[in-house]
């Protein structure tokens, strides 16, 4: 099968129209009359800290229209910081933070593991690395969706998208568990949580975005996410097992237990062809041995990590492809790493200038202190926490929830005696679980989309009620995965602390 490439800019970009479950007349006219009223109100006499929050209430007016996250936090806070400090404080604002957050080095690696990635995709990497997986864990009850979510982890390793991961899996395996009697939902919420995986993974983007935007050291921050991630697809598979044994039929079985579950297995072939179809997945844990030999051994540093992945992702595509196909693909490789990059540093800089006015008015120490006094206690916050990033999940992007929400709510982590970097992973975390989740998740919108392709769904109607009841059979694992790194932070920064200096 032809592999179907998305580019790895969506993680920037804006949901597109015909997945915005909140687009409709009533909701433009009430969010246009919001901004109007907002921008009005930019020159009313206030409190400082009023003038943020009504900041604040135009981007997510400005975000309802249809105006890119980078773009909407950049405008509201221009905005803000002209009505708080006059001409000449936004005039200096403009000309220095653009290049000042661009030009840092946390950023540099951004590029580098983006264009990587690409090329390992259109190298057709993700065909082999399911089948391999698929040879592999075949004796595992409900193999083919098992395979799904640890391939999603394998993938990890070379994809910078959540989005992009699921399309590449969802592509090659929605169609083969339908085929062979998997119950439709079960088939596309595997792929959805699959796809969520990858982000915890290093080489994580959100983690390398997380780590410039907080000022931690990149490295540690993204070993930080390995554990988790590997208890995320643990959690993920341990549900596919449940739902195989208790509803075998769900898979395809007639029987009941474990060994009926267990169908769909790896095609009769010598052992020869499947050590051979195992070994044309060999770029996967190279990478993986580079990154975490590199890092954890003091050997490279990220940015050195990340230009060997580049290099030696372009030496296999050329390894495996035609000149003329290697070109296409790296002019492809080339224009993707462009587009998402400059989608992210977009979307950062907004950030930035938001933060600036958070800062300057008081708003986000006023904003923190109100949630501590809320809060009460640890477990109440982190749970009101939870919530917060599973209604934000709703209506906005993952990165976009990580950049508006880290100067609001980190200096009340680390006051509770949380380290940074584990703040980072819990927020990637569930900033991805929050785009799984009804009744908005953006992620299911998308998923639903692209399981109309009748290349896909092979004859099958699959509702958003399908892709709904799908998502939610492995939403709970992997919220007891949230509050297990809670609990035992050590989970989180065990690794890092690891790490040869």
């Amino acid at each position: 099968m032809t592999q179907q490439m998305t580019p790895i800019s969506d993680l920037a970009t804006p949901v597109p129209a015909d997945v915005q479950p909140w687009k409709g007349v009533s909701w433009v006219i009430l969010l246009t009359v919001l901004g109007a009223v907002c921008g009005a109100l930019f020159f009313v006499d206030m409190a400082r800290e009023l003038r943020a929050i009504v900041a604040l209430g135009m981007m997510f007016a400005l975000m309802g229209l249809g105006m890119s996250v980078g773009l909407a936090m950049g405008v509201s806070g221009a905005l803000g910081l002209y009505a708080v400090m006059g001409p000449r404080a936004l005039d200096t604002t403009l000309s220095q933070v653009p290049f000042t957050t661009a030009s840092g080095s946390t950023f540099v690696v951004l590029p580098m593991f983006v264009f990587m990635g690409l090329m390992l995709w259109y190298s057709g990497i993700t065909t082999k690395l399911y089948a391999a997986a698929r040879i592999l864990f075949f004796w595992l009850p409900g193999n083919l969706a098992a395979t799904t979510n640890i391939a999603g982890a394998g993938l990890g390793a070379i994809s910078g998208s959540t989005v992009g991961s699921t399309y590449a899996l969802g592509r090659i395996a929605i169609a083969e568990m339908l085929r062979v009697g998997y119950d439709k939902r079960l088939a596309v919420g595997a792929v959805l949580s699959a796809g969520t995986i990858g982000q915890l993974i290093p080489p994580s983007i959100m983690m390398v975005i997380f780590a410039g935007f907080a000022e931690v050291p990149v490295g540690p921050q993204l070993l930080a996410g390995t554990i988790p991630g590997i208890l995320l697809t643990l959690a993920y598979v341990l549900t596919v097992v449940a739902i195989a044994v208790l509803r075998p039929d769900w898979v395809g079985a007639t029987g009941r237990g474990a060994k009926a579950a267990t169908v769909a297995a790896a095609p009769a072939l010598s052992p020869r062809e499947k050590l051979r179809i195992v070994a044309a997945a060999w770029p996967v844990p190279l990478l993986i041995a580079v990154i975490f030999g590199g890092l954890g051994g003091g050997f490279l540093t990220v940015t050195e990590c990340a230009s060997v992945g580049a290099v030696g992702a372009a030496l296999y595509c050329l390894a495996v492809q035609d000149a003329r196909s290697f070109l296409r693909s790296l002019f492809g490789a080339a224009r993707g790493t462009l587009s998402a990059v400059g989608s992210v540093l977009i979307l950062v800089i907004g950030a930035a200038i938001l933060s600036r006015l958070l800062a300057v008015t008081g708003a986000a120490q006023w904003l923190s202190q109100s949630m501590r006094e809320v809060s009460g206690n640890v477990v109440v916050f982190f749970g009101l926490l939870i919530l917060l990033y599973l209604v934000l999940g709703m209506f906005m992007d993952a990165i976009a929830m990580m950049l508006l929400t880290v100067p609001l709510i980190m200096p009340i982590v680390v006051a509770a005696g949380y380290d940074p970097m584990w703040f980072g992973v819990f927020l990637v975390l569930m900033a991805e679980i929050s785009i799984l989740t009804p009744p908005v998740g953006l992620l299911v919108f998308i998923g639903h989309r692209m399981a109309q392709d009748p290349e896909i769904n092979i004859g099958h109607r699959i509702s958003l009620k399908d892709v709904f009841s799908g998502v939610l059979l492995f939403v709970p694992l992997a919220l007891a995965v949230v509050i297990v790194i809670t609990v035992f932070p050590g989970l989180v920064t065990w690794l890092p602390s690891q790490m040869i200096r």
